[in-house]
């Protein structure tokens, strides 16, 4: 298990990384490489797993999924992308999936923040309610 100081230091060079796009990617390689010189090999595990886990972090801060029963109409998935982007002041990657389970309305997970406007979930809200 990677200590308190290797993952903030996993975190800053994972997020240097994700913002520097492909000069970032160009200079992990002797950056990991310095960074793990010496280090014993549980040592160097732990702080590659650790540093995986930032990464992922740091890309889904900046990736919008958006979830529906059927695709979206263009217009309307390039219309709650920009409202997105403005509120989250950058450009968002965006992957669209569709889920009929969700009967009908939109669930978009930005980060670690979901928000649902489905028919399932409202159902689900109401049958919780009533029990």
């Amino acid at each position: 298990m990677a200590d308190s100081q290797d993952i903030k230091l996993a975190k800053r060079v994972a997020r240097i990384v994700v913002e520097g796009g492909e000069q970032g990617i160009a200079e992990l390689r002797p950056a990991l490489e310095k960074l793990l010189e010496g280090r014993s090999n549980s040592s160097r595990n732990a702080f590659l797993k650790e540093f995986h886990r930032a990464v992922v972090r740091e890309v889904r801060k900046d990736t919008l999924v958006v979830e529906s029963a059927k695709p979206l109409d263009p217009e309307v998935l390039d219309n709650l992308v920009a409202n997105f982007s403005k509120n989250h002041g950058r450009p968002l990657q965006v992957v669209q999936n569709s889920n009929p389970e969700l009967i009908a309305g939109i669930r978009a997970r930005l980060g670690d923040t979901v928000y649902d406007a489905t028919i399932a979930h409202t159902l689900q809200v109401l049958a919780t309610r009533i029990r």
